[in-house]
C-alpha cells in the first residue's frame, strides 16, 4: 500500500453509532483481528487477548452491560457529554480487546534504587498501554478498509463494568479488559465532518514551540464548555 492509500483509510475513519443488523462474515473479522496481532508491542510481548461476541444470547448480556454502563456516566459525570449506546442492539459482532498485565516485568525494570525501580515500573505502564494501544488502532483501520464500521468503548475499563464482563464472557481474572469494538457494517453512508488540529500547530522542531503552547485557560475551556468543544470538533483550533 502506498501513502496516499494509506492515508485515505485514516481519514475515512470514524466512531460509527448506526449499524446495519446483517452479520459481518468470520473471515472478515479475522482479516481485522490478523491486522491487530501484528501490531508492534514491548518486548514482543503481544498481551492481548481477542474476546468475539457473536451468539444473539451473549450479545444481549454484553449489550445489557453497557447500557447500563451509559446510563451510569450520564447520571455520575455530569459533565462528560456522553452518548446513548441503544446503537448495539443492532450490532452483529462485538471484539472485547483484553491485556495480560503479568507481562509487564519483562519490560525495562531495575532494583538499584527506590527512584529507578519507580521511574521503570511506571514506564512500564505506558509501554503496556501503548502496546495495547496499538494493537487496538490497527483494528480500527483495518475494519475501515474493509468497509467495515467500529467504535473505540473504552468504558470496558471501568471496574464495575470490567467484572460484569468477565463473569459473563468467562474472562480470567489476571486479565484486564480494556476496551469493546462494535463490529459492523454502517447504517449511514456520509462521512461526519472530522477536522484535527492544523498540522502545523502542533509540530515542533528540534525543541517544543512555546508560542504553540495551548495555555491553561484555553483547556479549561475546553474541558468546560460544551460550545468552545463544538467549535474545536469543527475546526481543528481553539476559538
Amino acid at each position: 500500500m502506498d501513502y496516499e492509500n494509506l492515508l485515505t483509510v485514516v481519514k475515512q475513519r470514524r466512531s460509527i453509532r448506526k449499524y446495519k443488523p446483517e452479520p459481518v462474515p468470520i473471515e472478515s473479522i479475522m482479516k481485522v483481528l490478523e491486522a491487530a496481532r501484528w501490531a508492534p508491542s514491548g518486548r514482543n510481548s503481544q498481551p492481548w487477548e481477542f474476546i468475539v461476541v457473536r451468539s444473539k444470547d451473549k450479545l444481549r448480556q454484553v449489550t445489557d452491560i453497557f447500557l447500563e454502563q451509559s446510563q451510569r456516566l450520564r447520571e455520575k459525570s455530569l459533565n462528560f457529554p456522553t452518548s446513548r449506546k441503544d446503537y448495539l442492539r443492532k450490532v452483529s459482532t462485538l471484539i472485547v480487546v483484553c491485556a495480560d498485565p503479568r507481562f509487564k516485568p519483562s519490560y525495562p525494570q531495575s532494583q538499584v534504587s527506590e527512584q529507578l525501580a519507580t521511574m521503570y515500573r511506571e514506564n512500564s505502564e505506558r509501554i503496556y498501554m501503548q502496546t495495547i494501544a496499538a494493537a487496538i488502532c490497527n483494528i480500527l483501520l483495518a475494519a475501515c478498509s474493509l468497509g467495515l464500521g467500529t467504535v473505540w468503548l473504552t468504558g470496558a475499563g471501568e471496574s464495575i463494568t470490567e467484572q460484569q464482563l468477565k463473569e459473563v464472557l468467562n474472562i480470567p481474572q489476571q486479565l484486564q479488559t480494556i476496551c469493546c469494538i462494535p463490529l459492523g457494517y454502517p447504517a449511514a453512508q456520509r462521512l461526519s465532518a472530522r477536522c484535527p488540529r492544523p498540522l502545523e500547530t502542533m509540530v515542533h522542531f528540534d525543541e517544543f514551540d512555546v508560542g504553540k503552547w495551548r495555555s491553561d485557560q484555553d483547556v479549561e475551556r475546553f474541558v468546560q464548555d460544551n460550545r468552545v468543544r463544538a467549535k474545536f470538533y469543527r475546526t481543528g483550533r481553539m476559538p
